[in-house]
């Protein structure tokens, strides 16, 4: 009842091929490997020693003819190792005398099959075959080694992966998954069962592939790289941006280790805070006004560029590089601070007039205010925000000028003003006084007595219609020192009179 009897050989337990050594259907002796893995239920009956059969196939040169039985595998075990199997390939239902009244294979004498398993595995054992076919196993298998390694070498890790907390991603130098711990399967969603052997690229956007492929390359050959970040297309179409960091655990069998950490949402905060300092910083530089911060030794830490217009340094030249003592006088920063820390100010200084030093050493007059920036009550930084007041001050003095003179103006014209009226008022009045006195000076004989009093009335009145012509001609004000310390109108200077 058996169509065609083998014997195969398993030199190494852990081996991946089989050989054929002998075959009913063959006159030589054969030494014809084969895969293990493409014969599961034959390694499966070796490895539990015990005899198995089923719809099996076989290793064979030339194949199994269509139609045939069952197979029976015998282990082949000689001193508690099993170092192979002897198969039977059983008469199908149609040969004669091969099958029993139910149309099923007759069972073989199972006494008679471990008789001749026992002898064929003593031979087996006794001979020089198996330790001839262990070295053929290590020629043929040279290729595959680093692979079977290299999964050795991760089975030792698995406990300690599936326990990490971290996601842990085991590639190949060639980004090849290789494994993926249970972390892993739930940050992705990915099973470790479907994607290993599948390219990590899968996984990432097209946009870092260049990237993470250089990065896989250098820590499967050992280097230690810096923590990293990279997206991760989760199965349900998601992008999440994890922190990675590479282990080199691995190296020598070309694989690489990398740890990660779901951190899209610490990423997004970041950016947004991020893009929060950068709007405050453009606004800061924006500022018309300087503005100055330091830390708590005097080293200055913001300087925008309304501070670098009026000292003429740069930024680059001041933060880090220059004390805050360097751009006061002697002793205005140390003042500034005293008043800063006083009970009384609350950490604040309201605005107040002070000088600072330019680059070219020039002392300039701003207007400050500071204060004390506090963090958990603790002091950190100071800050100051100052204007230039040189344009202040040069527009207050010329509106000064503009309102005195203006005044003088005023006044000048005010008093043309006067002096017209005083002489128009004037000069009715003094010419009565000069008619009636001219009238007097007719009548009154040569000789008389009061004839001397007359003249001098009409005289002093001429005088007097002089002084109201100037006092009509004034234009400006000119003034002249009088007794004392007092001064009184220059008429002639006032009338215009050539002097």
């Amino acid at each position: 009842g058996v169509r065609r009897a083998a014997v195969l050989a398993l030199p190494e337990g852990r081996s991946a091929t089989l050989y054929l050594l002998a075959a009913s259907d063959e006159r030589v002796v054969l030494r014809l490997p084969f895969p293990s893995a493409g014969f599961p239920e034959i390694r499966a009956a070796i490895e539990a020693r015990r005899a198995r059969r089923g719809p099996f196939r076989e290793p064979s040169p030339l194949g199994v003819e269509p139609g045939g039985g069952p197979l029976e595998v015998v282990p082949l075990v000689a001193e508690g190792e099993a170092v192979g199997c002897l198969t039977l390939r059983l008469a199908g239902p149609s040969e004669a005398g091969g099958a029993s009244e139910a149309g099923q294979a007759a069972p073989l004498p199972a006494e008679l099959l471990t008789t001749v398993a026992q002898m064929v595995a003593l031979g087996l054992r006794g001979g020089r075959v198996l330790e001839s076919l262990r070295e053929q196993t290590r020629k043929v298998t040279l290729e595959p080694a680093p692979g079977v390694r290299r999964q050795a070498a991760i089975d030792v890790y698995r406990d300690y992966f599936d326990s990490a907390a971290d996601g842990v991603l085991v590639v190949g130098a060639h980004a090849e998954l290789l494994h993926l711990n249970r972390a892993a399967e739930q940050l992705t969603g990915y099973s470790r069962a479907g994607v290993r052997g599948r390219s990590l690229f899968e996984l990432v956007p097209a946009d870092q592939h260049d990237g993470l492929g250089a990065i896989v390359e250098r820590s499967a050959g050992g280097q230690q790289l810096a923590a990293f970040d990279f997206d991760i297309v989760t199965t349900s179409g998601e992008r999440m941006r994890v922190s990675a960091s590479t282990s080199a655990v691995l190296a020598e069998h070309g694989a690489a280790v990398f740890a990660f950490r779901d951190v899209t949402e610490a990423r997004a905060l970041e950016d947004e805070l991020r893009k929060t300092k950068d709007f405050l910083l453009r606004l800061i530089d924006a500022a018309v006004d300087g503005i100055i911060a330091t830390d708590m030794d005097g080293n200055v830490i913001l300087f925008n560029q309304g501070a670098a217009r009026v000292f003429g340094w740069s930024a680059e030249e001041v933060i880090g590089r220059l004390p805050v003592d360097a751009l006061y006088p002697e002793g205005v920063a140390r003042q500034v601070m005293a008043e800063l820390r006083d009970p009384r100010s609350g950490g604040k200084l309201s605005a107040s007039r002070r000088e600072v030093l330019l680059r070219s050493g020039e002392r300039i007059p701003i207007e400050l205010a500071a204060s004390i920036v506090y963090e958990a009550g603790h002091e950190v930084a100071t800050v100051g925000i100052f204007t230039d007041l040189r344009d202040r001050l040069r527009i207050e003095r010329s509106l000064a000028e503009a309102q005195e003179r203006l005044l003088v103006s005023e006044k000048q014209a005010m008093i043309a003003e006067l002096a017209g009226t005083t002489a128009h008022e004037l000069n009715q009045p003094l010419t009565s006084v000069m008619g009636y006195a001219e009238l007097l000076l007719k009548r009154t004989p040569e000789g008389m007595p009061d004839r001397r009093a007359v003249e001098i009335v009409l005289r002093e009145a001429e005088r007097m219609a002089e002084i109201v012509r100037k006092i009509g001609r004034i234009t400006r004000y000119e003034s002249k020192p009088y007794v004392g310390s007092a001064s009184i109108l220059d008429l002639e200077k006032s009338a215009g009179e050539p002097q």
